[in-house]
């Protein structure tokens, strides 16, 4: 249970509200909720936070992606690259190694290729970050396994990798049709 601010009203009666967080290893914890928290206490809390934030960068940028240590050997029996793709993952991310029926497929916009399968708060991280995510990005399950599947959009259909053509923009079909009517335009024009 949350504790309740102990600070009372203008009119005299108890605050009643949840008293605001502490960061764990700062001294202090006034039990004082946003609205009566002085601002001194507030820039105390704050710093503890950005600290504790901070350590927790520092530790998961010191480690490698779980996957690395999973070993190298592709399963047997599973009929195609895809199947034994998601077998050799067991159901775990390969960042965290949560378990999660509900892993999605990280891929590359790049290549359009698939990375690995990941839980959906490592997924949504992974654009974000430089340190653990930076490895995993560098060697990624599917090149641990050496297998080269294609992501599966099932609204955009199969990915493909991005133009490196300096008249296109994105793979996005409005720019390749932005593209070829502008190559037209330079045909016609005498």
């Amino acid at each position: 249970m949350n504790p309740i601010c102990t600070a009372t009203t203008a009119s005299g009666h108890p605050c009643k509200a949840q008293a605001s967080r502490w960061p764990r290893g700062v001294e202090g914890d006034p039990q004082l909720c946003g609205r009566h928290l002085p601002v001194d206490l507030r820039e105390i809390r704050d710093a503890g936070f950005a600290e504790a934030e901070r350590r927790h960068v520092e530790r998961l940028a010191a480690r490698g992606p779980v996957c690395w240590s999973w070993g190298a050997a592709v399963p047997e029996g599973h009929g195609d690259d895809r199947s034994a793709f998601r077998a050799w993952h067991a159901g775990r991310c390969a960042v965290c190694g949560y378990r999660d029926v509900r892993l999605v497929e990280d891929h590359d916009h790049d290549t359009g290729l698939i990375r690995g399968l990941l839980c959906r708060s490592c997924n949504g991280r992974e654009p974000h970050d430089d340190g653990l995510f930076r490895k995993y990005r560098e060697r990624p399950p599917a090149q641990i396994l050496g297998i080269l599947l294609r992501y599966w959009d099932p609204l955009h259909g199969w990915a493909h990798p991005r133009s490196i053509e300096t008249n296109r923009l994105d793979n996005h079909p409005a720019y390749a049709l932005a593209a070829k009517l502008g190559e037209r335009l330079e045909k016609e024009t005498p």
